[in-house]
This record gives C-alpha cells, structure tokens and sequence, in this order.
C-alpha cells in the first residue's frame, strides 16, 4: 500500500508510513500505476520505519545531554547511538573531556531531530 501523504510504498500490515509516519488508513490499497511496480517487478516493502513515531524531542533532548547516546536508544536508533558513545569515550579521553561536550551536543541536537521526525534513524 502507499502513503496518502508522501506517496511511500508500505508492508501491507504497516500502520504507519515507513517515510513520513502518517497513519495508513485501513483501505488503502496498492496502485498498479506506479513506477516501480511496473514490468511484473514487486513493490519496493521496507522492513523497518526510519521515522521516530510517539517519541518527545525534549526528553530524547535531555537524555542525550544526559549520557550521549541515550536519546538515540530512546528514539529507538540503537545503532547511532552506540556510534555516538564509542566517538564520545575516545574523543573525550583524547581532548581531556572537550571531545565528549562536542558530541554531547551533536547527539542533543540529532536526538531532538529524529524525535521531532525532521531526521531519520539510521
């Protein structure tokens, strides 16, 4: 099925669009004029959303201010996350803490980004 909103292809059983993360309605369903379902190829399915739904920006905000990363596990983008700790452990030992308040901020920002659903999960 594809998003009403932005056009996105979506699993059947999504309940939410994968891209934008507007709610799918229940009787949608898949067009055959689209591009990519053209010459007997299957719709293109993602297994997984990139968009943070239901997440606040200030909270994923302030954990991540808290311990870098943790807004990143709390929007669910376990992998940027971890990314994200292991650069601010080696930057922050390397610079004598400097390192760790720079990523801190970076991981502030992006946390508020993907919760506040202008950015994607990795």
């Amino acid at each position: 099925m594809f998003c009403a909103q932005c056009g996105a292809p979506n699993d059947a059983p999504a309940k939410f669009c994968f891209k934008c993360g507007a709610p799918l309605s229940q009787g949608a369903t898949t067009s055959t004029s689209d591009p990519r379902t053209r010459g007997g190829s299957p719709p293109v399915t993602v297994a997984e959303s990139r968009v943070a739904t239901g997440k606040n920006p200030v909270v994923a905000t302030i954990l991540s201010l808290l311990i870098v990363g943790l807004g990143q596990f709390y929007n669910g983008d376990m992998k940027k996350g971890a990314v994200m700790l292991v650069i601010a452990l080696v930057a922050g030992a390397a610079t004598v803490g400097l390192g760790w308040i720079g990523v801190a901020i970076w991981s502030a920002i992006d946390a508020y980004r993907v919760a506040n659903g202008t950015a994607q999960r990795w």
